[in-house]
């Protein structure tokens, strides 16, 4: 089989990328048969990287079927890159299938210190590796084997900052994948996925990319889903919280809904954002950022299982401490689950006590227009027991609705791709945009 050949037709991807210091969430729409189809991401922010050009035992060419459609393949992508904004052409495998494969690099973002994830090259591998993967997983969906060519993909993205990077940062962080406005022509990253025997080159250009404030694309997402979402908030705080409920008797969801003054507590793993919305419009003066999240907690966990002579707790990085503890321990685990719990645990209250110091410096701006306080993020459901009083506390007659980890860690994503459907619905076929405002 041959790689050398174009596609005679060029794909369209229109995704949101929710890319967090802890897990990549996304949601991508390509078509198949002339028909919409929808992949939902969900893989751990980190890959290893080796100097090999291919993996040492590739797949075989006739399993493509079942690797790439039937199982996740997005949680063990092997990909190398040729584009401006990746220096190595290493072979990188990504998500879960990273943090059991032994590599001379892993590579995860950096949540000590005030490095930005837009300037980690991790950021770049992560998303165009999920579009290109997305682009092979609909060709075999639809032919149900490999390309013998090169694919070709335009892609339309919504990505997000952190608050406090946004406003300065958010139209050269969409151009790095665009390209620069006046230039000639649209960048173009080449991701060659190397499962495979044959292995397929994904030739991606981005036609717009929107870049949101971190936090506020849940907002949107918030709005979008209604009734139904704001009837659920209501629900889980009547069956957890009776007293806090009590305050809110009279209130429907469709008042809920109707909610123009908010603040959100986005708790991720290396940063904790404060989106403000004023009168249904995002307050980038009101808002904020904490340099810290669940990640902090986790790595400072691990820094003190290291000295504490206990051997039974040997991590070897943060991903795979916050794996351990989202299993279900067995009875030969339990003891040594409990003890790293109980780390985390007392990390995570010095955490809380950040968060809530830096949410009271933000109702002091806007606490007396705020109607109602939302909890949501990847890193909120762990510490949800911890936070939640703390935040209560903080925000004194303002009702804290804190959303069920199991929904509230998509909703970024979910926004997201509001936000690059929006424009695709605006911007004639065709019309590629340099920038996102």
């Amino acid at each position: 089989m041959s790689n050398t050949r174009t596609a005679e037709k060029t794909m369209q991807l229109t995704g949101g990328i929710d890319v967090g210091n802890g897990y990549v969430k996304g949601v991508i729409r390509g078509e198949v048969h002339g028909k919409e189809v929808f992949d939902t991401i969900d893989l751990p922010s980190a890959v290893v990287s080796t100097s090999r050009s291919t993996p040492k035992v590739p797949e075989a060419d006739t399993d493509a079927f079942k690797i790439v459609v039937e199982d996740d393949f997005y949680n063990r992508v092997a990909a190398s890159f040729t584009t401006p904004l990746i220096g190595h052409s290493d072979l990188r495998t990504f998500g879960r299938a990273a943090l059991s494969t032994p590599g001379s690099k892993f590579t995860q973002f950096e949540v000590l210190g005030s490095r930005s994830k837009a300037d980690q090259e991790l950021s770049s591998v992560l998303v165009l590796g999920v579009f290109a993967a997305k682009a092979l997983r609909d060709y075999v969906r639809e032919h149900g084997a490999l390309p013998d060519r090169e694919l070709r993909a335009t892609v339309r993205a919504g990505l997000a900052l952190p608050i406090a990077e946004y406003v300065q940062r958010r139209s050269a962080y969409a151009a790095q994948f665009v390209g620069l406005l006046g230039a000639a022509d649209p960048t173009v990253h080449l991701v060659t996925v190397k499962n495979f025997s044959t292995p397929v080159t994904v030739r991606l250009q981005f036609e717009d990319v929107q870049v949101l404030p971190e936090g506020a694309s849940a907002q949107f997402a918030i709005t979008d889903k209604g009734a139904p979402l704001a009837q659920a908030l209501l629900d889980d705080l009547r069956a957890s919280d009776p007293e806090e409920a009590a305050r809110l008797q009279g209130v429907t969801a469709e008042l809920l809904v109707g909610v123009r003054n908010t603040v959100g507590v986005d708790v991720g793993e290396g940063t904790v954002n404060f989106p403000v919305f004023t009168d249904g419009a995002f307050n980038s003066e009101a808002a904020s950022t904490l340099d810290q999240g669940y990640g902090t907690a986790l790595t400072n966990a691990l820094d003190r299982m290291s000295t504490s002579g206990d051997k039974d707790l040997r991590f070897k990085n943060r991903k795979a401490l916050a794996d351990f503890l989202q299993q279900e321990p067995s009875v030969f685990l339990q003891g040594r689950f409990d003890r790293a719990a109980g780390y985390v645990s007392e990390e995570a209250e010095y955490l809380a006590e950040e968060i809530g110091a830096r949410f009271e410096d933000v109702l002091a701006e806007v606490g007396g227009t705020t109607e109602v306080v939302y909890v949501y993020g990847g890193g909120s459901g762990p510490i949800k027991e911890i936070l939640r009083p703390v935040l209560q506390k903080a925000a004194g007659g303002i009702p804290v609705l804190y959303l069920d980890a199991a929904y509230s860690r998509h909703l970024n994503r979910e926004g997201l791709y509001l936000a690059a459907k929006a424009v695709e619905v605006q911007k004639p076929e065709g019309k590629r945009s340099r920038a996102a405002a």
